[in-house]
């Protein structure tokens, strides 16, 4: 098992303490999140006093620069209080990552004045881009930027030609003010997110300000700043939202098996008590074997990965095919295991108000993440086992 080394807080807590000691009040802010679309002030702040916004800032400017284990970790636990603010520190996470591939005088811009700055974005490349005196002019939509009502800055996906002239994805870090921020994030679940489309109308970007993917998974952005680990993309960045889910099963488990110790009764004729009920026995152990795999595949992952980083190297092809199967795996015995949990629970749990069913529309939402799809990896990993060509992609 790795130990967390990740210095602690002020009140020397180490971060998966600090997130530990926060769920009694993600819980009790949760319902409010959901009803409102977005984190409340009160979740905000405690995320901020405790310094989980700041895990994946640079140590150079107030960061802790967490490894991947560490911030998995720390979802798994916010996310029994709250998906949403699990999800949403596992995006500020990623989003510092992307960032901190920037030139110094740039992260010094972002991080200067505030290490917790919250830098939020879609990497998926939408909208135009315009080459404009030694940058960039960005128009359009990109969709569904969870934490965007709480960053100052946001990263928008776009393409740009290569040195052969061939697409090339990149990411342009911008300040959010100068963005329209559309209110669309009316969703069954993952409500608190608020996960909303921002709008750019000719927003102008310097080179310096622009992370190439296909540079950043080659490892070329690592030069600028030695000794910080290598980002492994896009694994570096999503295993944290995997561990939502995780987190959120979990915490189901641990209330159905809290209600059955406290007396439940089945409707069965059989037998009077869930916990005597042999159907409900193997039901909630099959649960718990579920998201006891989907931990210990996550765990995996996250090690690996944190292992390649420091090392200052990527994985290679079938061992990055391998991880990203790992993560869809993980997210799948997650969601399964809520399933079974629920026939555990009974209709009784899907009731407005009531924090099981809050958790399954979490879960139902969050398992859908484009990143986290086991047919996508299955067929990537079944590629690489087999030796089939895989297009030359960074995201793969």
């Amino acid at each position: 098992m790795t130990v967390d080394t990740t210095p602690g807080t002020a009140d020397g807590l180490t971060p998966v303490e600090a997130a530990n000691s926060l769920i009694p009040l993600l819980a009790a802010e949760a319902a409010r999140a959901d009803e409102r679309r977005t984190l409340t002030r009160t979740t905000l702040t405690a995320l901020r006093r405790a310094g989980l916004l700041r895990l994946g800032t640079p140590v150079a400017h107030g960061g802790r620069a967490a490894g991947a284990r560490t911030v998995v970790d720390v979802c798994k636990e916010l996310a029994r209080g709250c998906a949403s603010a699990s999800w949403t520190v596992g995006i500020a996470y990623g989003g510092a990552l992307f960032a901190s591939q920037l030139p110094r005088s740039e992260r010094t811009a972002l991080w200067r004045d505030d290490p917790d700055a919250v830098v939020c974005g879609a990497a998926n490349p939408s909208g135009t881009a315009r080459r404009t005196d030694g940058g960039w002019t960005l128009s359009g939509r990109w969709r569904w930027i969870s934490g965007i009502h709480h960053a100052p800055w946001t990263l928008l996906g776009f393409v740009r030609p290569g040195t052969g002239g061939e697409p090339e994805r990149c990411m342009a870090v911008v300040p959010t003010s100068a963005l329209t921020v559309e209110d669309v994030w009316h969703m069954a679940g993952m409500r608190g997110t608020g996960s909303d489309t921002a709008v750019a109308d000719g927003v102008y970007v310097p080179d310096s300000r622009t992370i190439s993917l296909t540079a950043m998974a080659d490892g070329v952005y690592r030069r600028r700043h030695p000794g910080e680990p290598r980002i492994t993309f896009h694994l570096s960045i999503n295993l944290p939202l995997v561990a939502t889910a995780v987190g959120i099963a979990a915490a189901t488990l641990e209330r159905v098996l809290d209600t059955a110790a406290r007396g439940g009764q089945t409707v069965s004729p059989l037998h009077r008590l869930v916990a005597e009920n042999p159907a409900h026995q193997l039901n909630v152990a099959d649960a718990a074997t579920l998201i006891d795999t989907a931990l210990l595949h996550l765990r995996r992952a996250a090690d690996e990965v944190d292992t390649h980083a420091r090392a200052g190297r990527t994985p290679a092809l079938p061992e990055r095919a391998r991880l990203r199967m790992d993560a869809a795996h993980s997210t799948r015995c997650a969601r399964d295991a809520m399933s079974m949990l629920l026939d555990t629970a009974g209709a009784g749990s899907f009731a407005d108000g009531s924090v099981l069913q809050r958790a399954w529309r979490d879960i139902e939402t969050a398992s859908r993440h484009a990143a986290l799809s086991v047919q996508t990896s299955k067929e990537i990993y079944g590629r690489a086992l087999l030796g089939a060509p895989l297009p030359p992609n960074p995201a793969i």
